[in-house]
C-alpha cells in the first residue's frame, strides 16, 4: 500500500473530510444491516445489493450525492472484505466507525483522471454531455 504526505489547502481539507464522512456513513450503514441479521430472517445484503441500495440512496439524498461514488463504493467493498476475513484476521466482526477516531477513505483506480482542455475546463463526452 502506498502512502503519501499531503499538504492540502483549507478547501481541499474540507473536501477530504467530507469524503471521510461519506465513507464512514456508508460503512456504518453496512454494519447496521449486518447487525440486524438474526437466525430465521433473510440474510444481510451482499456487496452487489448494497451497491444498488447506495445508488438508490444517492438519488434521494443530496448530501450523499455530493460525495464521490467511488469512495462510497470502496467503503462497501472494504466492509465486504472485512466481513469475509473476520475469522482469519483475528479482528472479529467489523464495528462502527466514529468521527475523529476512524477517519479515512481509500481510492482505488487513480488512473482514471479526466481529460481537460488547456484552459483547465473538463472535456465532455459528445454523446452524453458529461
Amino acid at each position: 500500500m502506498s502512502r503519501f504526505r499531503m499538504y492540502p489547502t483549507a478547501a481541499q481539507e474540507q473536501r477530504m473530510l467530507l469524503h471521510c464522512a461519506h465513507a464512514r456513513y456508508v460503512w456504518n450503514l453496512a454494519v447496521e444491516q449486518h447487525a440486524h441479521r438474526k437466525p430465521g430472517r433473510r440474510s444481510a445484503p451482499g456487496f452487489a445489493e448494497q451497491c444498488r441500495q447506495l445508488t438508490e440512496a444517492r438519488r434521494e439524498s443530496a448530501w450523499l450525492r455530493a460525495g464521490n461514488a467511488d469512495v462510497q463504493q470502496q467503503a462497501l467493498q472494504d466492509f465486504a472484505r472485512a466481513k469475509a476475513a473476520r475469522f482469519a484476521s483475528g479482528f472479529g466482526e467489523p464495528t462502527w466507525r466514529r468521527k475523529h477516531v476512524h477517519e479515512g477513505f481509500r481510492v482505488i483506480g487513480t488512473d482514471r483522471v479526466p481529460e481537460s482542455h488547456p484552459d483547465g475546463t473538463p472535456k465532455l463526452n459528445t454523446k452524453t454531455g458529461r
